[in-house]
């Protein structure tokens, strides 16, 4: 219980281990997700008829850059996601203590 600084009394955890629990699902996320949202962009911007679905795009992509284009924009990404989501999942926290009296 120490190690994850989970009060044993109430069961809650710290706002440390809150913080880091939300800055760390939020890479997950994104490290799941970069591949797909790099299609959609690149099928979002392209020019009209440049592809003809998401597919074309993958295959356009594959051969001429090679699977390292789909992880393109992890790093910003990944920078972004660990203070946002961590905030986000601090923020949940704080209001469901707060609005806990309506339970």
């Amino acid at each position: 219980m120490k190690v994850q600084k989970i009060d044993p009394e109430s069961g809650a955890l710290s706002p440390l281990a809150v913080l880091c629990a939300g800055g760390v699902a939020g890479m997950a996320c994104w490290g799941v997700s970069i591949p797909a949202d790099v299609l959609k962009s690149r099928f979002q911007t392209a020019p009209a008829g440049t592809y003809s679905g998401v597919m074309d795009v993958y295959r356009h992509l594959m051969k001429e850059e090679g699977p390292g284009a789909l992880f393109r924009g992890l790093r910003p990404a990944m920078i972004r996601a660990f203070p946002a989501n961590a905030a986000c999942f601090f923020g949940m926290e704080v209001s469901k203590k707060a609005f806990a009296f309506m339970d």
